[in-house]
């Protein structure tokens, strides 16, 4: 359980860019035109603010996706190991963007951590079939176990490691459902591209979802939703720099035990419309004194009530981003 991205726990916006920062000068610097690629759910923010941070022209982002719209399909991939294996990649729908793409010599990918390098294996694969001149791939993330050297890419690391584990079987009483029954067209819940479809830069302005003034003195926490994180991010560090105590969590449809770093649970069906189970690790025990729930869907499910369980507790309120 990573302590500085901002999703299973915890974490202060300024350590999140902290890391940022850190991840983005272990890349070479280059002028050459650079697509930055983040990987849904944990590593949307950590992508993006990565490319922020290193801050090039001749660039941009985006981030795999789980939900279906039905924007163009650039091409889908399989993460084996994971509980939600399917990603899908949308074409940009930027000109400017597709521009800077038909260019692209180097391309950066960026994870929270690398287990085996199978699932960076698993894309480069399919992105070579796209960029067919791209010579140069770069892994980026926080900590690196793979042992294994690939020829399709190069790991840049923070942290780098090994582990063994012996298998324990368990039985397991709870279905836990992640991914949809039936795939939905979710136009009209998620209509913004905040780095879906690429992005080159966020023009969004916080400071417009909260009164500073009345959340002075107070300890908050701004959580972001599933894929939606950056942009929360943004509101937590805005209020972090008024001098605030603010902390940055994301909900996720990762199914983890109390355990260790867990300490607690909460579970609900998601916000996308998708009859999805989705999980708030480590916030139901903590003392907050105001809860931001922030949304990037236009609705919410009536099955949806995250909000009235966090409110048996803390001041809850709701926001509606948009662009």
């Amino acid at each position: 359980m990573s302590k500085v991205t901002g999703k299973h726990l915890p974490a202060k916006p300024s350590t999140m860019l902290n890391t940022y920062k850190d991840l983005a000068n272990l890349i070479p610097k280059s002028s050459e035109p650079t697509l930055f690629i983040g990987f849904a759910e944990a590593a949307t923010a950590l992508g993006q603010g990565v490319y922020e941070a290193y801050n090039m022209p001749h660039s941009f982002y985006m981030h795999s996706t789980r939900f279906s719209t039905s924007h163009k399909k650039w091409f889908t991939f399989l993460e084996e190991h994971s509980h939600a294996p399917n990603h899908i990649f949308y074409e940009p729908i930027n000109q400017k963007l597709k521009k800077i793409m038909e260019k692209v010599t180097r391309i950066i990918l960026i994870d929270d951590e690398i287990s085996t390098g199978n699932t960076a294996n698993n894309i480069i694969k399919e992105l070579k079939i796209i960029f067919p001149t791209v010579k140069t791939y770069l892994l980026v993330s926080i900590l690196d176990w793979s042992n294994r050297v690939y020829d399709n890419f190069e790991s840049l690391a923070l942290h780098k490691g090994s582990f063994t584990f012996t298998d324990k079987r368990i039985d397991i009483t709870d279905k836990i459902i992640s991914e949809p029954k039936i795939i939905k067209n979710l136009d009209t819940v998620i209509p913004y591209n905040f780095a879906r479809y690429g992005i080159q830069h966020l023009n969004i302005n916080v400071e417009k979802y909260v009164n500073i003034e009345e959340i002075k003195n107070k300890k908050i926490l701004i959580l972001g939703t599933a894929e939606f994180m950056y942009p929360p991010y943004l509101l937590a560090q805005y209020i972090e720099n008024k001098g605030i105590e603010c902390y940055f969590q994301a909900t996720t449809r990762s199914p983890i035990n109390i355990d260790g770093e867990i300490v607690s649970k909460i579970t609900f069906i998601d916000n996308y419309f998708e009859n999805i189970d989705n999980f708030l690790y480590n916030v139901i025990d903590k003392d907050y004194d105001k809860v931001f729930i922030c949304y990037e869907t236009k609705m919410l499910p009536q099955a949806f009530n995250l909000a009235d369980q966090l409110r048996d507790k803390f001041d809850v309120e709701e926001i509606y981003f948009h662009v």
